[in-house]
């Protein structure tokens, strides 16, 4: 086969360039990172964290090269720089050793020699790149995930005049693309707090004990908003909070909730306990595999404690597969509009449902056994407020108690059942002056 003599040479020098780059790089370059976030090596392992969801065509493309990594220990060695675990930082370093990072960069927080204790907050203001995060995640000596514990000072058992317990990550404005995962926060009052804007944040893999809020914003004094946007968190538990497991508020937009459980674990004196609540202008939030149980709220003649709730303003809300249980006030607490949900369970609440938008559409939802546990008011499965629309497809409601009132519609209330079956002990329906139930094809 006839080969030209101009090919011959490019072979000749594309073989030289590929042997003088193995010479040169190939003793440090332990880690090869792919646009897709993969890597190969031992040294530097890569972060699992989920790509963030902005798709923005104006962002530079995602980092390939070396994952550079720092490296955090309970207490700090040797020269205690970060640059190795012979000279790991401490924690208090970790937002010093972000802003040193390149996109992709990762921290390391050994796991697997005790626990790390929450001194301060770490006021973070750190970016990555679209598709290539800073990431914050707990691992071994080798690099392989595992949970690294945070531990506050919050009072345990959870005790309302207790010790409230420190704030952790401490997100400031221009904080963006940043992933923490494989973490277990214990005993904090925020694990998470957006203090500005921030953009691009995935929480993943992540556990938190006896805390009072796992996220929320709050703006800070020193900044103009505090909006959160393109925020993920994905396969979180949190057991044990008094106050929220999220809350979002002003403008804050285009958010994932998915695969988080949440449970109260019935602490109480908080005052307005929520397993998550949306308020202001927020819009557009997946809520998918969600769950939330026993919120608790004695403090008042009406016991509040939802599981979820929404106030007006906010729009363009879904709710999937989501659950709320054991709730001493509503399951679902909605007023947003632009409102669905899909295969939505509620049971042992007080009010399973609890609407009040003149738009909501609930398909396929399950309402089970009510359960009022004090104060003032009566035991629903579905509530509506005034002048509310509702149309229920396909839902199934359930219970033996005759306290139970099925419906409840206040004053230019309606509400359309289409499909679906209703099994009760107690009244149907309790209507004021201008409400009416409308029962289609529904098995009685």
């Amino acid at each position: 086969m006839a080969v030209s003599s101009g090919s011959t040479r490019t072979r000749v020098i594309g073989l030289l360039a590929v042997a003088a780059l193995l010479l040169i790089g190939g003793i440090t370059f332990l880690a090869v990172r792919s646009s897709d976030g993969e890597a190969s090596g031992t040294e530097a392992r890569p972060s699992s964290a989920p790509a963030p969801s902005s798709t923005s065509e104006s962002a530079p493309p995602p980092r390939t090269g070396p994952v550079e990594v720092r490296y955090v220990a309970p207490s700090a060695t040797g020269a205690g720089d970060g640059s190795s675990w012979a000279d790991a930082g401490e924690l208090a370093d970790v937002p010093d050793l972000l802003d040193q990072l390149p996109a992709a960069g990762e921290i390391w927080l050994r796991a697997d020699t005790g626990p790390y204790e929450v001194s301060g907050s770490l006021r973070i203001t750190a970016s990555g790149v679209d598709g290539a995060p800073v990431v914050v995640r707990g691992v071994d000596a080798e690099g392989a995930p595992l949970p690294a514990v945070l531990q506050g000072t919050r009072t345990t058992p959870y005790d309302p005049d207790g010790e409230s317990g420190g704030d952790v990550f401490s997100l400031r404005g221009g904080a963006s693309h940043l992933a923490f995962r494989d973490l277990a926060l214990e005993n904090v009052d925020n694990a998470f707090l957006a203090a500005g804007d921030v953009t691009d944040v995935v929480i993943a893999d992540v556990s938190a004990t006896n805390v009072r809020r796992f996220f929320e914003n709050t703006k800070s004094d020193e900044e103009p908003s505090a909006n959160v946007s393109e925020l993920v968190i994905r396969n979180v538990t949190v057991t044990g909070f008094s106050k929220r497991v999220v809350r979002l508020r002003y403008e804050s937009n285009d958010v994932l909730l998915e695969d988080v459980v949440g449970d109260s674990q019935q602490q109480d004196g908080d005052d307005f306990a929520i397993g998550v609540h949306l308020e202001d202008e927020v819009h557009d939030v997946m809520l998918r595999r969600v769950s939330m149980s026993n919120t608790r709220d004695s403090l008042h003649e009406y016991w509040n404690g939802d599981g979820f709730a929404t106030e007006r303003g906010v729009h363009d809300i879904t709710f999937e597969d989501t659950t709320a249980t054991g709730n001493t006030d509503a399951g679902y607490d909605l007023k947003s509009s632009a409102t669905t949900l899909v295969n939505a369970v509620a049971s042992d609440n007080k009010r399973n449902f609890r609407f009040w938008a003149d738009d909501l559409v609930a398909r396929d939802c399950v309402g089970e056994d009510p359960l009022k546990r004090g104060g003032s008011s009566s035991q629903a499965q579905v509530w509506l407020g005034e002048d509310a629309q509702v149309l229920l497809e396909g839902c199934s409601l359930s219970d033996d108690d005759p306290e139970t009132v099925v419906f409840v519609l206040e004053s230019g209330a309606q509400l359309t059942m289409d499909g679906g079956d209703i099994e009760h002990a107690g009244e149907l329906e309790a209507l004021q002056q201008g409400s009416d139930v409308e029962l289609r094809d529904v098995v009685q």
